[in-house]
C-alpha cells in the first residue's frame, strides 16, 4: 500500500497540474505553453529533460539497474468549445478545450515523476515521453523517428487514457486489439447547377450524395465479415446555397474505422469504387481523397498481464475490468511499439454520474472526476516497480 499512499498524498499537486493545463489548452503542434509548464515542473524536481520535435519533451529519471521503462503522455487539446461550468479551471482559449483528457494524462505523469524522484534509488531507469499532436497530428511517429527510443532504450512502454464510461478510480484494459485504424475520406460529387423548379435542366448532386451515403452503409452490413467490426461515419455534408437553387456540387467528409488490415484495405478500395459507380449511374462525376490515419493498436499480452496484476494490487480485483471489446477510436501511442518494444495502454476511469461527469470524449461537456488521478499514478508506479524488479516479461504467464 506504500505506493498507493504516496500517490494519494500527491492529490492536491495532481489537481493543480491538471487545472493549470486545462485552463490553457493548445492544439496539435502548438503546445508551447504546455511544454514550458512541463519543463518547469521537471526542472523543479531536478529531472533531466530535453525538447524534441518542437513541442515534445523527453525526461529521464536514472536508476542503478539496466532495465528501463517508458511512460507516454499526450499533450494536445481539441478545437471543441467548452460547455458552461468548470468553475476555477475553465478553458481560457475560446473554442479550444481538453475534451479528451490529455490534461489529466500529463498531470498524472508529472505526479508520477514526483513520486519516483522521492524514492531513495530506483532499481532501473524511467523515461517519460510528453508527446504533442495525438489528435490527428501524428506526433508519436516523429518522436520515434527523432530517436527518443534509443537513449535510453526502454524494455516496455506504458500509457493510460481517461475513460468517462468507467467509474472514477477504476481501471479497464485488454490484450490484443485495443484501438481501431482510421482513414478519413472526402468525396465531392459534381453536378450541374440550375433552378430548383426545373431539375430536368440541371443535374442535382444532393440526391446522389444521399444515395451514396446509404450505399456506403451497405458495405458494412452486406460485404464485410460480421465478426470483423468496421465503422463508416459521415460527419460533414456541405452543398448548395439556398432552397430554390440546385447545387453545383456536394462535399461529404467521412471517417472509416477498422480493426483488421484486410478489412481496412477492403474499405479503402470499395468506398472509392462505390463513389465512382453511384456518381456515374446518376450522370455526375466525383472527386475522392483519402487521408490515411493511425493503424489499429495492439497491447502486448504479457505486458497487459503485468499491468493487470499491478492494477489489482493497487485498486483491488473489483475495480479492474477486462474489457471484452476494443474501441474503434484511434490512437497513435502504439507507434512507440512499431520497432517491437512491448506496449500497453490501460483505461483510467474518470466518470462519476452522481456529479454529472458522464460526457463522452470529444464532447464540449467532457470532464473528469479528479479523484481518479492518484490511481493513475499508483498503477503506473506499481507496474514500473514490477518491470524493474520482479517480473521480466518473458517470465509472465497466464493467471
Amino acid at each position: 500500500m506504500m505506493i498507493h499512499d504516496h500517490a494519494v498524498a500527491l492529490r492536491e499537486t495532481l489537481v493543480r497540474h491538471r487545472r493549470q493545463l486545462h485552463r490553457h489548452p493548445e492544439l496539435a503542434w502548438c503546445e508551447h505553453r504546455t511544454a514550458a509548464y512541463i519543463e518547469s515542473v521537471l526542472g523543479n524536481l531536478g529531472i533531466e529533460h530535453r525538447r524534441v520535435v518542437g513541442t515534445g519533451v523527453v525526461a529521464v529519471i536514472e536508476g542503478r539497474g539496466e532495465r528501463c521503462v517508458g511512460i507516454r503522455a499526450d499533450m494536445d487539446a481539441l478545437p471543441v468549445p467548452e460547455a458552461p461550468g468548470r468553475e476555477g479551471y475553465r478553458s481560457e482559449h475560446e473554442g479550444v478545450s481538453h475534451a479528451c483528457g490529455h490534461d489529466a494524462h500529463v498531470a498524472t505523469v508529472l505526479g508520477l515523476a514526483e513520486l519516483l524522484v522521492g524514492q531513495a534509488e530506483l532499481p532501473g531507469s524511467v523515461v517519460l515521453y510528453f508527446q504533442p499532436a495525438e489528435e490527428g497530428g501524428g506526433g508519436a511517429e516523429p518522436m520515434v523517428a527523432a530517436g527518443v527510443l534509443e537513449d535510453p532504450a526502454p524494455d516496455a512502454i506504458l500509457a493510460l487514457h481517461t475513460a468517462s464510461n468507467h467509474p472514477a478510480g477504476t481501471v479497464g484494459l485488454r490484450s490484443g486489439p485495443v484501438t481501431g485504424a482510421v482513414d478519413d475520406i472526402t468525396i465531392t460529387i459534381h453536378g450541374i447547377d440550375g433552378h430548383a423548379a426545373h431539375p430536368d435542366r440541371a443535374i442535382d448532386p444532393i440526391p446522389v450524395a444521399a444515395n451514396f451515403i446509404i450505399n456506403a452503409q451497405q458495405i458494412l452490413t452486406r460485404e464485410l465479415d460480421p465478426l470483423k467490426p468496421a465503422v463508416i461515419t459521415f460527419g460533414s455534408i456541405h452543398g448548395g446555397t439556398r432552397h430554390n437553387v440546385i447545387a453545383s456540387s456536394v462535399t461529404l467528409e467521412a471517417t472509416m474505422r477498422s480493426l483488421y488490415p484486410d478489412t481496412r484495405e477492403y474499405l479503402i478500395e470499395r468506398i472509392q469504387q462505390m463513389a465512382h459507380a453511384v456518381a456515374s449511374a446518376n450522370r455526375t462525376s466525383v472527386t475522392v481523397s483519402i487521408e490515411h490515419g493511425y493503424p489499429a493498436g495492439y497491447n502486448d499480452t504479457a505486458l497487459t498481464r503485468l499491468v493487470d496484476r499491478a492494477a489489482r494490487s493497487i485498486c483491488g480485483d473489483g475495480c479492474v475490468t477486462i474489457e471484452e471489446h476494443p474501441s474503434m477510436g484511434a490512437e497513435d501511442f502504439f507507434e512507440f511499439g512499431s520497432s517491437g518494444i512491448p506496449v500497453c495502454m490501460f483505461r483510467l476511469g474518470v466518470g462519476n454520474p452522481s456529479r454529472g461527469i458522464t460526457a463522452a470524449h470529444h464532447s464540449s461537456h467532457f470532464d473528469i472526476d479528479e479523484s481518479s488521478l492518484p490511481v493513475g499514478v499508483a498503477v503506473f508506479a506499481e507496474a514500473i516497480r514490477r518491470l524493474l524488479t520482479i517480473e521480466p516479461l518473458s517470465a509472465i504467464g497466464p493467471d
